[in-house]
């Protein structure tokens, strides 16, 4: 456990483990019979899918567990659709693990037709499967798995079981956490097929770009991640900031990342966007809560400095990995439960995925880590 958040932030200490820390927490927790675990997790081509599930029930094998598993349909014209053995075979291993009866299988959509246009509405649909409180009762952990899971999608869902228990289960000690097959040289090769060029706010993290009148300044806080050139343009077009604080991974499991990231947006982000050098924020890759302390303070800061001219609204964009996305998340989550600085998040999504020829090669698969974030439930008590 570190403590590094500042005593005003929700997170503060936090839990946050990895590889055989996972392992060995589980297989601790767990050891009681009076658990119950909710298991969310997502449907998809990533082989990722099951390891978090896999490394739990190898623990803890006669544990009390139900699977409830989202199945998202990107559409008929989806690039992902060639990826369909990999679905199957990651299905299959899934009911290996885990009873066909203690698996609840959900479908949503992520468009609805307006008119002869198209309408993302997936992070809105995946909220919505979890409209009823009462379906967290039972369960003494709850577990969101988004190793398979595109960000669109996950941030509503984070966000609406944190609400849920915010609101719902105060008093109740419910222990919700966050997992995730950590592998930032997979995420590279994953590209985006055909970027949404209509643009939107997810779903519960709209902040005040959209909605207010106010005309306050707006501070765009992108995080960068490899061959995400036309996203990032696409954001800033939608967002017009009137300043920009870029963020790069450092440290990183690679060195030379944020140098890399520098070489190849250099243009972008200094002749087009002419971002000033000091602007650049470093988040370390695989600390999402030190992500979400960072960029908080970051905001806290604009914020004061402009409380003259009523201070700022502040939009976050992920273009990078599952951790440094779930920093902006816990930040965006943040601001809206003190009510205080609107935080949007502006997600570009994809109509699909295509995965460079090497990103199924064993070599790469064997570099994920696994991750866990202790959101909510006993170490948060007072």
């Amino acid at each position: 456990m570190d403590t590094k958040i500042k005593k005003e932030f929700k997170w503060d200490p936090y839990v946050l483990l990895r590889n055989d820390q996972v392992s060995a927490f589980t297989c601790t927790h767990f050891a009681s019979e009076d658990k119950k675990v909710l298991y969310i997790m997502g449907e998809g081509f990533d082989f990722r899918m099951n390891l978090g599930l896999q490394s739990l029930l190898q623990q803890c094998p006669s544990l009390s567990i139900h699977c409830f598993l989202i199945q998202y349909d990107e559409g008929r014209s989806s690039s992902s659709k060639r990826y369909k053995p990999f679905v199957k075979e990651n299905r299959d291993a899934l009911h290996n693990l885990v009873d066909a009866r203690h698996i609840t299988e959900k479908k949503i959509d992520l468009w609805t037709a307006e008119g002869k246009r198209k309408k993302r509405v997936g992070d809105q649909n995946v909220a919505d499967l979890f409209n009823d409180p009462q379906m967290l009762q039972p369960y003494t952990d709850i577990f969101v798995d988004i190793s398979a899971l595109p960000r669109g999608i996950y941030f509503s869902l984070v966000g609406k079981v944190q609400a849920i228990l915010d609101q719902y289960f105060v008093d109740e000690e419910k222990n919700f956490y966050l997992v995730t097959a950590e592998n930032a040289g997979l995420d590279a090769k994953i590209k985006d097929y055909q970027p949404d060029s209509e643009l939107s706010y997810v779903f519960g993290y709209r902040g005040g770009s959209e909605l207010t009148s106010d005309k306050k300044q707006t501070i765009w806080l992108p995080i960068l991640g490899e061959g995400m050139a036309y996203q990032i343009r696409a954001a800033y077009e939608k967002i017009k900031p009137n300043e920009i604080c870029p963020v790069l991974p450092f440290p990183s499991k690679d060195p030379r990342r944020s140098d890399a990231l520098l070489i190849e947006y250099h243009q972008l982000l200094f002749d087009e966007l002419n971002i000033e050098g000091q602007n650049i924020i470093y988040v370390p890759e695989q600390n999402p809560f030190e992500v979400y302390r960072t960029l908080a303070q970051t905001i806290l800061d604009y914020n004061e400095t402009l409380a003259v001219i009523k201070g700022c609204d502040v939009v976050i964009s992920t273009f990078s990995s599952k951790l440094l996305s779930i920093g902006a998340l816990l930040c965006a989550h943040e601001f809206k439960t003190l009510n205080s600085v609107k935080v949007g998040i502006l997600n570009v999504d994809a109509s699909g995925y295509e995965v460079e020829k090497d990103g199924f090669d064993e070599s790469v698969r064997d570099r994920s880590e696994l991750f866990l974030l202790w959101l909510a439930g006993e170490p948060y008590k007072i």
